[in-house]
């Protein structure tokens, strides 16, 4: 039973995917806490928390040994945390192997499994996949330029393959469950439609919202995400030496940003219009317009991922109500 450890086990995708995991019966599941408070949370849901105030810290890089870590899987969303992160993780993969070659045994390495995203391949309606090289010279487009530097954080994990089995994973817009990354896009909507319902004057006039008229993402459901991590923690080891390039898009539907945002309007209750006025300089809003047609074949033949959930705009009614009760 692989022990694996989670960065961002109380996040978005952390959680999930921490469930998932679980429900297998097939992991020892930890996950690192900033907070006593978290790690109560974790507890809670039956995984032993490891408690430490940021991803660098010296508790947190012991611990993968003095509990006999097989993966880590980060999901954190951090930025240069994670460069010093996978630093961190090399030597403690390096000195793994060093041990092993000194009492003469063989052992797996150190896993290390990074969550990426789509947005790095950019905006582009021609289809792209997980073969094509980003944020290079030779890339079909330069990437979303709110996460340009997630580019070379992907270089460096690959590049620590003599110490690290690794795998990068990125999944496409997630929606599902409480859709936080989509409240700069639905929150209009609902105070359009309370102040509606309360009889506002300007209640007629259409929702601004910040967004390309053009825009087509590419979609997958949070669920979806975390079967896709499941699979590439279960099939790393498999992976890894053979000469398959771990890196693997997760995508199951490319939709309308339009039509994401009629639907939604309408099953918050606004029945004015919505307008929908471009991104303009936001990095955010912009990075929420990319268009994205990815491939996720290599992920379903290779990692055996089979998503279940999709269609965001066919369940909408369902998706906003989750979204409208996560804000409390």
């Amino acid at each position: 039973m692989p022990n694996i450890l989670i960065l961002g086990a109380t996040g978005y995708i952390g959680s999930a995917l921490s469930q998932s995991l679980l429900r297998s019966g097939n992991h020892l599941v930890y996950g690192h806490a900033r907070t006593l408070e978290k790690a109560k949370a974790l507890q809670r849901d039956e995984i032993t928390p490891i408690l430490a105030p940021s991803l660098t810290s010296p508790s947190l890089i012991s611990a993968i040994a003095t509990h006999r870590i097989d993966i880590v899987v980060d999901v954190a969303g951090a930025d240069k945390e994670t460069f010093d992160l996978l630093n961190l993780v090399k030597k403690v993969g390096a000195e793994r192997l060093e041990n092993a070659q000194r009492e003469g045994v063989l052992v797996p390495k150190l896993g290390f499994i990074y969550c990426s995203g789509t947005w790095v391949h950019g905006s582009s309606h021609l289809p792209v996949n997980d073969l094509m090289p980003v944020g290079t010279a030779s890339a079909p487009l330069p990437p979303a330029e709110l996460v340009a530097w997630r580019t070379g954080l992907e270089k460096e994990v690959l590049n620590a393959r003599d110490m690290l089995d690794v795998a990068i994973v990125r999944p496409a817009l997630v929606y599902g469950r409480s859709s936080a990354i989509w409240t700069s896009l639905f929150s209009p909507l609902l105070q359009a439609a309370r102040g509606q319902g309360e009889g506002n004057s300007a209640s007629s006039a259409a929702v601004k919202i910040q967004v390309d008229d053009d825009s087509r993402p590419g979609l997958v459901h949070v669920d979806d995400v975390a079967s896709g991590f499941h699979c590439a923690i279960d099939k790393l080891s498999m992976i890894a030496g053979t000469g398959v390039y771990p890196v693997f898009d997760l995508q199951t539907s490319q939709e309308d940003m339009r039509g994401i945002l009629r639907a939604a309007a309408r099953e918050l209750g606004w029945k004015g219009g919505v307008e929908l006025v471009g991104a303009g300089e936001d990095l955010f809003a912009r990075a929420m317009c990319t268009t994205g047609n990815c491939s996720s074949g290599r992920a379903k033949i290779i990692l055996g991922w089979t998503p279940r959930r999709e269609g965001f705009v066919q369940g909408m009614g369902v998706f906003v109500r989750a979204w409208e009760s996560a804000r409390g």
